[in-house]
C-alpha cells in the first residue's frame, strides 16, 4: 500500500471518499467509519505499526478505565498506582522505540572515554510516524482522568481520540475534552459556514507546503546538505539557514492548516497551533505562538508542575531550561535536539534577566519610558525585538536541522565570515 502522505492528490481522493462513507453512515455508526478509516491511513505507512497502535491504545484505555474507578471510589493509592502505571505504559514505549539507540550510543560513547573495550548492541527499531504525538496525547488523557475533567470515554471514541488520522503524524496536539465534546455534538460534520472555512484553510495550507516551503527548501539546499557541500561560500550558507527558517516555518504551518480544514470537514474543531510567530517581539511571546499545542502542555504537565516562577530566580530559570530541554528532546532522539532545547531555554534564561534589569533601569530613569513610550519609540523597539527574536531563532534552528557536529561547522564558518567582513580577523 502506498503512503497516504498530506498533500498529496492521493490524500485528497481519500479524504473525499472517507467523508461520503461518514455523511451515508448512521449518525451512531460514524465515529466508527472514521476510525477505521484512521486505521486505514496509519496502515498505509507500516500495517505493523497500525496493530502496535491498536494494542497500545487498548492498554492504556484498560488503565485509564482503572485510574477513573480508583478516582470515582476515593481509592487514593489505587488512583497513584493506576496513573504510575499508565505512564509507565505510554513513556515505557516511547523511550523503547525512540530513544533506546540514542540511548546504547551514549552510553558507548562513555564507555569508550573510560576506556572500557564493552559494547553495548545499537538496536535498530523503526519507530512508528508520529509516536510523540500518540504519546503526549494519551499522557493527557491520563491527566485528564486523574483530575476528572472529562466524562470517560467510550473505547471506539478513545481509539478515535488517539487515531484521528488528520493529526495523528504531525498535530496540532488535541484536548481531549474539546475532541470528546465535537465526537459527542458534531457527529453529522459540519454545515453553513464551516465547510467553506474548512476549504480554505487546506488550500492555504496546500499553498504554504507545495509552493512557499518547497520553494524555500530550495535554497536551504547548501545548509542541509553542508557534511557533503563544505565549500558552500558563507555567504550563500547563511541564506540557507534563512530559507531554512521559512521552509520548516510553511512546511509544519502548512501542514496544520491542511489537518485544521479536514478535522473541521468531520465536525471537529483543532486548536490552532501558530500565531504569526515570526512576528513575536521576543522569544518567550514567539514560543507563545510557535507550536502552540506542544508548548502548552510542556508548561503545564513540566514547568508548572517542577514550580514555574514561583520558587525563585534561579529555580525558575532552572525549570524553563528543563522545559526546553523536554521540547528538545521530544522531537527527536538525538544530541543536535538536546542541544536546540537548550539553546532555547538559555535564550528564555537570558530573557528573563533582561527583563528583570531593564525593569530596574525604567525605575532609576523614567526617561527611559517616555522615550519608548512614544510612537517612534515604540515602533523601532518592536521592530528590533522582531529582528532580534527571528534572527536568534533562525540561528538557532541550525542545530535542529543538523547532526551536532555539522551544526557546530556551519556556526564556525558563519563566525569567521563575520568576523572578516568586520576586520575583526
Amino acid at each position: 500500500m502506498t503512503p497516504l502522505g498530506f498533500a498529496t492528490p492521493a490524500f485528497g481522493a481519500f479524504v473525499l471518499v472517507t467523508i461520503a462513507a461518514y455523511r451515508l453512515a448512521p449518525p451512531a455508526r460514524r465515529p466508527l467509519v472514521l476510525l477505521a478509516a484512521s486505521y486505514l491511513f496509519y496502515a498505509s505507512y507500516l500495517p505493523v505499526h497500525a496493530l502496535l497502535l491498536a494494542l497500545w491504545t487498548v492498554l492504556v484505555y484498560g488503565i485509564g478505565a482503572r485510574l477513573m474507578q480508583a478516582r470515582e471510589s476515593g481509592d487514593e493509592r489505587g488512583r497513584k498506582l493506576a496513573f504510575g502505571a499508565g505512564l509507565a505504559a505510554v513513556l515505557g514505549l516511547l523511550g523503547a522505540f525512540k530513544y533506546a539507540e540514542m540511548a546504547a550510543g551514549t552510553l558507548n560513547l562513555g564507555l569508550g572515554l573510560l576506556g572500557s573495550p564493552a559494547r553495548l548492541p545499537i538496536p535498530q527499531i523503526l519507530a512508528p510516524l508520529g509516536l510523540s504525538y500518540v504519546a503526549f496525547s494519551m499522557v493527557h488523557f491520563l491527566v485528564v482522568t486523574l483530575r476528572g475533567e472529562a466524562p470517560f470515554p467510550r473505547p471506539a471514541g478513545f481509539a478515535l481520540y488517539i487515531a484521528f488520522f488528520p493529526t495523528i503524524l504531525a498535530g496540532p496536539i488535541k484536548r481531549f475534552p474539546a475532541f470528546a465534546q465535537d465526537l459527542r455534538e458534531g457527529a453529522g460534520g459540519p454545515g453553513g459556514r464551516a465547510v467553506p472555512y474548512a476549504l480554505s484553510r487546506i488550500l492555504i495550507g496546500l499553498g504554504k507546503k507545495l509552493v512557499v516551503a518547497e520553494a524555500a527548501g530550495a535554497f536551504a539546499g547548501p545548509l542541509l546538505g553542508v557534511g557533503s557541500a563544505g565549500g558552500e561560500h558563507p555567504l550563500r550558507l547563511m541564506t540557507a539557514v534563512y530559507a531554512y527558517a521559512f521552509f520548516i516555518y510553511f512546511d509544519f504551518a502548512g501542514y496544520t492548516d491542511i489537518a485544521i480544514g479536514v478535522s473541521r470537514l468531520f465536525g471537529f474543531r483543532i486548536i490552532e497551533n501558530f500565531d504569526r510567530p515570526y512576528l513575536k517581539p521576543n522569544l518567550q511571546q514567539f514560543w507563545r505562538s510557535w507550536h502552540i499545542s506542544l508548548t502548552r502542555l510542556v508548561s503545564e504537565y513540566v514547568y508548572i508542575p517542577l514550580g514555574g516562577s514561583r520558587r525563585g530566580g534561579l529555580r525558575t530559570a532552572l525549570n524553563g531550561v528543563v522545559a526546553m530541554l523536554v521540547v528538545g528532546i521530544w522531537h527527536g532522539a538525538a544530541w543536535h535536539f538536546v542541544a536546540w532545547g537548550l539553546y532555547h531555554g538559555v535564550g528564555l534564561v537570558l530573557l528573563r534577566w533582561w527583563k528583570l534589569a531593564d525593569a530596574r533601569l525604567r525605575r532609576r530613569w523614567p526617561l527611559v519610558n517616555r522615550v519608548e513610550e512614544s510612537r517612534a519609540g515604540s515602533a523601532l523597539g518592536y521592530a528590533g525585538g522582531v529582528a532580534l527574536t527571528f534572527n536568534f531563532v533562525a540561528l538557532g534552528w541550525v542545530l535542529f536541522a543538523l547532526p551536532l557536529g555539522q551544526a557546530l561547522d556551519v556556526y564556525a564558518r558563519l563566525g569567521v565570515y563575520a568576523a572578516s567582513v568586520l576586520g575583526l580577523a
